[in-house]
């Protein structure tokens, strides 16, 4: 549910609302020219010399660990990459800005410390995974909650009553803002880094970083990690919370495959670092905590869990069966999702033959961004939903639907023959016509007019020799059928056939 309207103007219009400071303005603006002038990224970087002295220090420090030392801000872009030195700098003038952001009864050690790991933890976790943008992620990990800085801000007292009755958990935080406000502060940040003309990862990672499997299937790794960072931040706040210790390994667990010895080690190192880059960013965290310590009641906590299991396995089963649904259900619509999809169709690829075909409908809406561009996505989720259940009733018994990302969903059926999957997508095609006659939209409540482009492809054991060329063929159904005019059926036919 989006931020009540009024409240959106009332924290945007407030001349105390955190600001874009001028020389992080001016870097955004060189860096998304055509042509990024190296030479005039450097100056400008080099006007502000608590600026360029503190990105120096970082690019010379552990945070890095490169072997020769570097002297200017000019050799910085050279040897770490525009992309980095962008997001440092960005990091340093609006970190820099936003510590002074507070006000009575808020605990401004206690949310950067906070943002502190989960920068970290995010930043580590990238270097495992091998993902090149960790610099983006650190950034979009360390602002993920400006969203709190803009509402306490502007709200005072109203909005620290509302932090007080969280209690530190973050996930209870957003719940009570909904209810109170209209929003929550991921909605806020979100819209506040987007005015400030922030890259589009860092805005989406902060919009979406308690709910990254909403995110659009090029940024959910990313955002994942964000999410993972935060998880990792509660669990090295609070060692002793065997729930929040459980729902760190779970995560990382059903995400990125990390076994428990790792995870461990990745807080741990995430812990160690921090002090460095609290150092070097010069955050106003207070005290961090104890390494050892946190180890040590992180284990107990999950010791205490294990007993736990003994007396309440049903509890476990629940939580597994979250976890698991979490791992392969698209989180808007419920249906399965991409991820899901890829080692359905891995499987019974495999197992496809003359007598076993294996079909796929690949469904692509017609019309769907001018849903969201007109009516926001609230209504463009509804659509979803709708679209959804529709397709979901459609193929029942007959094969399983798949949200495959943005606005497209599948249907993959084993011993479904050509013919009879074409005759499946006419009806799926007839079908969402009808649901969206029925559904209404926006407040003028009017119907979306979404239909839909549909490909058909089968794999009878000849023609594809891997499961992406039955996908491809699917695709380029729907896309003759978008060509044709849209609202079409196309059925891919091989020569061979």
């Amino acid at each position: 549910m989006p931020v009540d309207a009024k409240l959106m103007d009332r924290l945007f219009s407030s001349p105390q609302l955190p600001s874009m400071p001028a020389v992080a303005m001016q870097i955004i603006d060189l860096v998304q020219q055509d042509e990024a002038n190296v030479d005039k990224i450097a100056e400008t970087v080099s006007l502000d010399p608590a600026l360029s002295t503190k990105m120096l220090k970082t690019v010379n420090s552990s945070f890095y660990g490169l072997p020769k030392t570097i002297g200017s801000v000019h050799q910085a872009i050279v040897v770490l990459g525009l992309n980095s030195v962008k997001t440092l700098a960005l990091g340093f003038s609006l970190v820099g800005k936003l510590t002074e952001s507070g006000g009575e009864g808020f605990d401004q050690m206690a949310y950067w410390r906070r943002s502190l790991y989960c920068a970290t933890a995010a930043k580590l976790l990238c270097e495992k995974l091998n993902i090149v943008q960790a610099e983006e992620v650190f950034m979009a990990s360390l602002l993920q909650d400006v969203g709190q800085l803009a509402f306490v801000q502007v709200l005072g007292e109203e909005y620290t009553e509302i932090l007080t009755a969280a209690q530190g958990d973050h996930r209870k935080l957003s719940a009570i803002e909904r209810e109170k406000l209209g929003g929550d502060h991921t909605e806020v940040g979100g819209a506040l880094t987007e005015s400030w003309g922030l890259p589009p990862l860092l805005v989406e990672s902060i919009r979406l970083h308690e709910k990254a499997d909403e995110a659009e299937d090029n940024m959910k790794q990313l955002i994942r990690v964000v999410q993972a960072g935060g998880y990792a931040a509660e669990l090295i706040e609070h060692p002793e919370d065997a729930q929040r210790v459980r729902s760190f390994h779970m995560i990382l667990n059903g995400w990125f495959e990390i076994e428990k010895e790792e995870a461990e080690q990745l807080i741990k190192n995430t812990c160690q670092q921090a002090r460095e880059t609290q150092r070097l960013f010069e955050l106003p965290t207070g005290e961090l905590n104890n390494t050892e310590e946190i180890m040590a009641r992180a284990r107990e906590a999950l010791e205490q869990i294990s007993l736990q299991n003994l007396r309440a396995t049903g509890e476990l089963q629940q939580a597994n069966q979250e976890l698991e649904k979490k791992a392969t259900r698209d989180a808007v619509t419920g249906l399965y999702n991409r991820r899901h999809f890829d080692e359905r169709l891995d499987e019974n690829f495999l197992a496809a033959g003359p007598d076993k075909p294996l079909s796929l409908v690949f469904i692509d809406l017609d019309h769907f961004k001018s849903v969201n561009d007109t009516h926001g996505h609230d209504a463009g989720d509804a659509v979803l939903v709708a679209i959804a259940e529709t397709v979901s009733d459609t193929v029942e018994g007959k094969g399983d639907a798949f949200r495959y990302g943005g606005d497209e969903f599948l249907m993959l059926s084993t011993g479904m023959s050509r013919n009879d999957a074409a005759v499946l997508a006419e009806q799926l095609r007839v079908n969402i016509i009808n649901a969206m006659a029925k559904l209404t939209i926006g407040k003028a409540g009017v119907n979306p007019g979404v239909t839909g482009s549909i490909g058909v492809a089968t794999y009878d054991g000849t023609v594809f020799k891997r499961p992406e060329q039955l996908v491809k063929a699917a695709d380029k159904g729907a896309y003759a059928a978008k060509s044709s005019g849209r609202n079409a059926v196309r059925v891919f036919v091989p020569r061979a056939a």
